[in-house]
Parts: C-alpha cells; structure tokens; sequence
C-alpha cells in the first residue's frame, strides 16, 4: 500500500472504521517518511506547506494517488542514485528500517541495494563512515562529537524506537553545515531527532582529542574559518577580549547583552555565532535591525568574504527580490536574516519563518528597545511578543541584544523588557565607548560660515587622500542643499535621506562603498545606516539629538582602524533647533486620546470583530482632533506610535498588518481619458474629484504604489 502520510493520518480512521479490510495486512510506504531522507538538501520540490503534496485539481483523490505515485517514483530514482554515490548511507537506512524482507519497507530497499540488510552490529563500522568529514578545509576526522559517537554506537542503534530518529539524523548529517533543513513535522513527530542532533553538534565534550569539538565549538577555530585572514579578537586596553568573551556566550546559546563601541567589531560579535549555529544544526538567526542600509552593508559584507547564507528583506527589495528571499529561507538557504522589525506583523514573512527552527533572536541597535521603541520605531517593542508566540512550548532560542550606546537606564529597561515578555535574564557584556583612532574637535561657527567650514575640513582631509567622508546634518532639505554646495566646488557627493526611493539609496550606497562617491550628506536617523571602512572624516553641521546619537554617527569614522576626525560644527542656535524639531515629533495626551475614541468608535460599528483600518483613515475623520494634520510627513508615524502606547497601557491589541496589493496600469492616454471623464455626466464636486485622482495617478511612475490613504485624501471620502 502506497500514500503520503497514510500512517500517522488515513490509515488510524481506516482501521477505526473499516477494520475489517485486507488492505491492513499489506506492507505500508508512505512517501512522507521517505521524502527527508530521499531529499536532504532541500525540501523536495512538490511539496509544499511543510508536507502537502501540490495537487493538479483541488478536493480530488485520484489526484492525490497520481502526485503521491509521483513522488515515489522520484523518491525511488533518488535511492537508486544514492547506492551509486553513497551507498553506506542506503546501507544504514536499510538496517534500521528494513531489517526483513517482511518489513513494509525489506522488498523496496532490498531491490535497490542488491543485498540483505546488515546486522546492527555492523553499522558500527558503517556509520563512522558516513559521518566522515568531507570539507577540505577542516583538520578533523568527523562532522560529529566522537564522544557522543561512541555512545550512539554501542546503545542508541541497538534501540529500535530510536531507528526511524536515527534515519533521519544520518540524512541531516551528510549535507549538514550547507543549504539542508530537517522539515517541521521530522522535529514535531521525531523529537528524538532534535535531541541526537543537538547531543551529536551542539554539545561540546570538553575532550581535547574530539577533533570536532575541539574546532566547531573553538570562538578563535571559527574566527579563522569564516573571516580570515583575522586571526585573533580585538582586546581591550586591559589585555581582555570582550569581542572573544561575547563570541562565545553566544556559541553557548546564552542570552546576551553587550555595549561595543561603533566600529569595535559588533557585528562580527553575533555574525560568528549565527554562521556557527548554521553549520552545526541549520538553524537560522533572526537579526532585527532598525535600518535598511545598515543591513545592506552586513549582507555585503559578507558576501565579500564568501559567505553566502545572509539575506535581508526591508523595503530596498523588488517584489521579485523579496519573493526570491523568502524562497530562499523556506529551502534552508539562509542562515542569517536581516530584518526590519516591520516585517514580524507581515504574514508572508511569518508564515515562511514558521518552517525553520530558530537558533537566535540578536537585537541589533537594541537601544531602540527604550530609547526609540516609542517615538522611532514602535514594532521593535512587538517582536518580543511575537518571538512568545513563536515559541509556544518549545525550549526559547538565545536573545542577544547588541548596542554601540546605552546608559544605565537604557540598559535597565531593556532588561526589564525581556524580563516581562520572556521572562530571562541577560548576562551583561559592557565594553568602552573609548576608539582611540579618532580625534574629537568642536569648532564654533555661525550658521553662515558652516558651508565653507565644511568645505574648507573636506579639502584638509580628502584633498589628494584616500577615504571618504559623511556630513551630518538635521533634515533633508539641508541634505540636499549642502549636497548641491559641495557638488558645485568640485567634490563627488550625494545626499541621503529617508525621502529618496528604495533604488536611490542602494545606487548612492554601492557608489559610496565603491569610492566613485567621496562624500555623503545625511541626515541623522539614515546617517547611521552609512558603512564605509575608510571614512577619514565625520563632520556634523547640525548637532544630533541626544550625546548617544552623536557616538553612533561619529563611530562611523576609522573603522579600518586607521586616525580619523570627527568635527562638530557648533552654532548656539542649533540647540533651539533641536528643541524645535523634538516639540514637532511629540505626541500629546489628547492626541492619543483621540485615536483611541476613533478606533472605539469603529470598532464598535463592526461590532467588536477584529479592525483593520489604516493611520489615513483615523486622521481624516472630521471628528478627530489631533496636534497634527492627515498629510505631514511623519504623521502615520505618529499613529503608530500612539497606537504602540496604548497597547502598552493595555487599552488595545495590535496583530499583523492586512497587506493587499493590486496590480493595475493605465489603459489609456490621458487626453482620452479627460475626454471620456468630460462626457461622464458626473456632478461637478465629483468630477473634479476624479479628475484629481487621474492626475495623481498618471503622474505617478510606472513601479511606484499608490496607497488608498493617497487617494481617498484626494475626495469627499473624508468623514468615516
């Protein structure tokens, strides 16, 4: 008898209802089983969900036997194919789950091994075989724990309930450390599987003649591996390497909390653990990072030195590019993922996630956690929740929190943050904000002078050199004016700022990197994202919002380690501007005030079922009364965030984004469709309306998407 997965589901109802029939007595193969061990690498490409087979028609049986004959036949030229190129492994998988030629399984692996199955005893020489390191780069003999080895030899395989666990673990081992992911149900029916992996990979022996303990779980061994040619960790002035110390709590599966000065070598801190976790049990690490080219610049770099299992999904993707990715996490092609705290509320990115097993959540810029988790970016303080949710019963993979700037307080509530959600405690890491390349000056200076001070510092520090430089200023109208005054002295600048388009960004990056851009002039909160090694100088002519911001962006400066400036060009003014532009982004208590009414009142209308509605939605109601207006820039900013405090206070309960997208273009040139709207008979309020909204939409790009907030703002469609 032939199924997909007849064993665990069709064939328990059958024997309840109909236990009478013959079909019980026949041997049993159900693909299902067979597909992790017919298909290691990847998961086999007709199936789809974790475990359903792709149907030709839908709620048809015999398109169900046609797909799962499919299936089988593959599965069956994929074992024929292994006893030519590793025909241990078809051995192995012989003696555990065909030890007869009874068994549901004796007649299929015998016809294609060409042999009776071995006796148990004998996988004790078959098994160290198959599980024979394979890279050329690495000394050892074995890709597992010997100790644990051993162990498994003389008990585990002589327990038949470990057999199937057993299988499975074989399959994962040969393509371990690559693109291979065990499927959800192996580790939710076969929770053995999990513990032999984990005892076999994860847990060191402390036995200095393990070969592979004595690398895998060596911070400095993997340091070497994945980014020659260091050799060694940073140290600290006292002679310690904080940069080792972390690395290694977080091999470890510690919860981690570490403060590393800009440019001291953060990233590396939770990348190496991550790239160790990948190979030892193909897990994936989550980074959560608060900006676009931030993670741009890590996948880069990493890619620089061959590392090919980092990704990143924000904004900056093509739709192709972002269905490429996601692709690519379910298949196990991923080990490191970069992403926006945006993307926890989008039910693609949770639905692909729910098909791997989760090693670490690292917090990049964690400071955000507290000191923007309320004005910047809200949905950092919702990822915790979700990690509980994804979590359920399961044991919770390590959290790290990494942050360049944090005072005590900061630190305290993100702590107290995870105390409460997750309920763990972090062990602390503290390193020095001291970089001892860099040279710190403050240069007092009237408005006026900034411009020619700025140009006077680039001509000091680039004239002639290598390098780069990155110009701080407070908004992006200055960005874009100091840009075009240093284009038209000469220099190869561009500015940056969250208004560019996602295409912009990433073309002013990669030229930047690359050293056809000498200079970049941001803004503060995207200045951050600016990665360059060779950056000589950091001039800020605005001044930041607060001392920590200042640290970060002028850490930007000498991460090659070589002497760099940071200059501060100050105008007494600027702090009033500062005082300004923080009295412009609050949020008052009657403004949260009425965007809860709004939201009661709508959720009352529904009926108390769940709301969907957008931040253009409560604001354009006549009867929401707000410090702010339906179209400034930051004001869906300042929605969210109102929303992200009452949910704090327990007022509401805010779930995953509705995201729905539809595909249109414009049929008709605009003259005819002026034409045809002249003709419409349409009242003269209304017509002006559509008129409106065609001119919008032609004027639009091609590629660009228009929202329902843009063009409802452009009608009556105002009082909900």
């Amino acid at each position: 008898m032939l199924g997909h997965n007849v064993i665990d589901h069709d064939l328990p109802i059958l024997q309840e209802q109909a236990p009478h029939l013959a079909l019980h007595q026949l041997p049993v193969i159900d693909t299902l089983r067979l597909s992790p061990l017919a298909f290691p690498q990847n998961p086999y490409h007709r199936l789809v969900k974790d475990y359903k087979l792709i149907r030709d028609s839908l709620n048809s049986p015999l398109s169900d036997c046609s797909s799962t004959l499919a299936l089988f036949n593959d599965q069956r030229r994929a074992f024929v194919d292994l006893n030519v190129s590793h025909q241990t492994e078809l051995l192995c998988y012989q003696a555990l789950l065909a030890p007869s030629l009874k068994s549901d399984l004796g007649m299929l692996f015998a016809s294609i091994a060409g042999q009776a199955p071995k006796r148990l005893t004998e996988l004790r020489t078959l098994i160290p075989e198959l599980l024979r390191e394979t890279d050329p780069t690495l000394t050892r003999t074995l890709k597992v724990c010997s100790t644990r080895l051993d162990q498994l030899l003389e008990i585990d395989i002589m327990d038949e309930t470990l057999h199937w666990p057993l299988a499975y673990t074989l399959a994962w081992l040969r393509v371990s450390g690559g693109n291979s992911v065990l499927a959800p149900w192996v580790r939710h029916q076969f929770p053995e599987v999990g513990r032999l992996i984990t005892e076999l990979r994860d847990t060191p022996c402390g036995q200095s003649d393990c070969g592979y303990c004595s690398t895998t779980h060596d911070p400095r061994h993997e340091l070497r591996r994945y980014f020659a040619p260091i050799q060694d960790f940073r140290t600290e002035p006292d002679g310690r390497s904080l940069q080792h110390d972390v690395v290694l709590a977080g091999m470890q599966g510690k919860h981690v909390l570490a403060i590393l000065a800009t440019g001291g070598g953060k990233s590396l801190c939770y990348q190496l653990p991550a790239l160790n976790r990948f190979h030892r049990n193909g897990s994936l690490t989550v980074i959560i990072s608060p900006l676009q080219s931030l993670m741009k610049d890590q996948v880069d770099g990493l890619l620089a030195r061959n590392v090919q299992c980092a990704a990143t999904l924000n904004g900056l993707l093509t739709m192709p590019e972002r269905a490429e990715v996601l692709e690519k996490i379910q298949l196990g092609d991923v080990g490191i993922l970069l992403v926006s705290p945006e993307q926890f509320r989008n039910k693609a990115f949770r639905r692909v996630i729910a098909q791997r097993q989760v090693g670490a959540w690292i917090f990049d810029e964690a400071h955000c956690l507290s000191k923007w988790g309320a004005d910047f970016r809200p949905d950092y303080l919702y990822v915790s929740r979700f990690i509980k949710q994804f979590t359920g019963n399961s044991d919770l993979a390590a959290i790290g929190c990494f942050t360049a700037t944090a005072k005590p307080d900061v630190l305290e509530d993100i702590e107290k943050h995870f105390e409460e959600q997750l309920g763990i405690t972090f062990e602390r890491f503290i390193g020095t904000h001291e970089r001892t390349n860099l040279h710190f000056e403050v240069l007092p200076c009237a408005r006026a002078e900034k411009r020619h001070h700025t140009q006077a510092l680039l001509e000091e520090e680039l004239g002639g050199n290598h390098g780069g430089a990155v110009v701080f200023v407070s908004s992006r109208k200055g960005a874009e004016e100091l840009a075009d005054f240093l284009i038209g002295h000469g220099w190869a600048c561009k500015h940056f700022h969250a208004g560019l388009e996602p295409h912009e960004k990433k073309d002013i990056q990669d030229a930047f990197k690359a050293g056809e851009l000498k200079i970049i002039v941001a803004t503060n909160a995207f200045g951050m994202g600016v990665d360059k090694a060779d950056i000589r100088l950091v001039v800020h002519a605005d001044i930041p919002g607060s001392l920590e911001n200042y640290l970060q962006e002028a850490g930007r400066a000498g991460r090659d380690q070589e002497q760099a400036r940071c200059v501060l060009l100050y105008d007494a003014q600027d702090i009033e501007n500062q005082f300004g532009m923080c009295e412009g982004s609050k949020l008052t208590l009657r403004d949260i005030q009425q965007i809860l009414r709004k939201l009661r009142k709508e959720s009352d209308r529904r009926k108390g079922g769940r709301l969907v509605i957008t931040a253009g939605e409560v604001l354009m109601d006549e009867q929401v009364e707000t410090s702010f207006e339906a179209g400034e820039r930051d004001a869906e900013t300042k929605v969210v965030t109102a929303v992200a405090w009452l949910e704090r206070g327990q007022f509401l309960k805010r779930e995953e984004n509705q995201t729905q997208i539809f595909p249109a273009s414009l049929k008709l040139p605009k003259e005819e469709a002026d034409k045809r709207l002249a003709t419409a008979k349409l009242p003269g309020r209304r017509l002006e309306e559509f008129k409106a909204i065609l001119s919008y939409l032609y004027d639009a790009s091609a590629d660009e998407r228009i929202n329902t907030d843009a063009l409802m703002a452009l009608t009556s469609l105002t009082k909900l």
